[in-house]
């Protein structure tokens, strides 16, 4: 099953300068993302002798790079006589009509794997946010703490949560090359290449890594600190029932002597 199969997808209008047999789709990627794709069929002259017009090639890099986002410049790689471009937001295949079905599959597959790992990135980086106030809990938990813990609690299975998420994506980005290698399976890995795909799921995982290690530690203070205080409790308890149990005894004793 392909990554983009089974999403929900809603035709587009292709740019202008584009073949009219051109096509744009909406397709539904994780998190609520989209992803706009237009795919080009080359005619047959330039099919069959594998060059990529250069006006082309130009107005479909230029296409995808107008909606790259920030910190993710658009990527464009020439293959065999295929080009692929790709942005966080839109991506663009052109190729022979053979091919092309299974270029767009190939990009689909690799940006439903960026697009999960940008929202865990998304979430660590909020996330880290409050790590600097919330550290101290972790060496010292005090009554003030209390109506907190609900809310440490959740940061940790927040934190939990993203890096079993990025331990999921570990195979799917380090996966291995193809042999003998496809034009698909070329494509995914140079995309994931020029994209630093696996630095970036490193560097998640260690900050993932840091949220639970701090989260953690907040939560065994917070625990160490309620079993003090109901121990505490406890033996306060357990000191009045016997001051009281003594105050009878000696009112019984002192009622006895009177009589």
């Amino acid at each position: 099953m392909i990554a983009g199969e089974g999403r929900g997808t809603t035709a587009g209008v292709p740019p202008q300068g584009m073949p009219a047999a051109a096509t744009v789709a909406w397709v539904s990627m994780p998190r609520g993302d989209t992803l706009e794709v237009l795919a080009v069929p080359l005619d047959e002259t330039a099919a069959r002798e594998g060059l990529l017009p250069d006006d082309l090639t130009a107005r479909a890099s230029a296409w995808v790079a107008e909606a790259a986002l920030r910190g993710e410049p658009a990527v464009t790689i020439p293959l065999y006589g295929t080009l692929v471009c790709w942005s966080g937001a839109r991506a663009a295949v052109v190729g022979p009509t053979d091919r092309l079905e299974r270029m767009r599959d190939a990009v689909l597959e690799f940006s439903a794997l960026a697009h999960d790992l940008r929202g865990g990135e998304r979430e660590l980086t909020a996330a880290l946010r409050h790590v600097d106030d919330d550290a101290g809990l972790a060496f010292e938990f005090d009554e003030r703490a209390v109506p907190r813990r609900s809310e440490l609690a959740q940061r940790f299975r927040q934190a939990v949560s993203i890096r079993r998420r990025l331990v999921e994506m570990a195979p799917a980005v380090h996966r291995p090359a193809l042999h003998p290698p496809t034009l698909a399976s070329q494509i995914g890995e140079r995309l994931r290449e020029r994209t630093r795909l696996a630095e970036r799921l490193e560097f998640a995982g260690q900050q993932a890594e840091l949220l639970e290690r701090v989260y953690e530690g907040c939560g065994q203070r917070a625990s160490d600190f309620m079993l003090a205080r109901r121990q505490t409790m406890l033996e306060w308890t357990i000191i009045v029932l016997l001051a009281a149990e003594t105050i009878v005894l000696v009112v019984e004793l002192l009622a006895s002597r009177r009589g």
